[in-house]
């Protein structure tokens, strides 16, 4: 029986001190289309806003998708496209309330989430009428 202790310690141990790997690791190729992106959010958001669009079909649920959104949200909201940046909001700061990301999308758009209570998890416009 120590000996069955031991074993299973030591399995634990092992699990516990191995690294995570992603489920979907960035490809090379999204990182350069990214870094791209970033470059032109400002200067051609046209541009950055329809590479946003191709890495969404190309890379999904990637580690980089977060951002991604984030930066396509940006790219409209420099068009001023603010009625399809604020619905992208909605559903961003529904999926990510507390990403490194949300802050900038809530003050970009307008889009807040309302206090925790009988109405947590749902996102309010500040033009929204009661």
């Amino acid at each position: 029986m120590p000996f069955c202790l031991a074993v299973v310690a030591f399995a634990v141990c092992a699990c516990a001190s191995s690294p995570k790997t992603p489920a979907t690791p960035v490809q090379p190729d999204e990182v350069a289309l990214m870094d791209k992106i970033r470059r032109e959010v400002n200067t051609a958001p046209e541009a950055a806003f329809e590479e946003t669009e191709e890495a969404e079909r190309r890379f999904g649920e990637s580690p980089m998708a977060e951002e991604r959104r984030a930066l396509a949200i940006d790219a409209l909201v420099n068009l001023q496209r603010i009625g399809a940046a604020r619905s992208r909001a909605y559903k961003f700061l529904e999926r990510y309330p507390n990403g490194p990301y949300s802050a900038r999308v809530e003050a970009m758009t307008g889009v807040h989430p309302l206090p925790a209570g009988p109405d947590e998890g749902k996102l309010t416009c500040p033009c929204a009428k009661p």
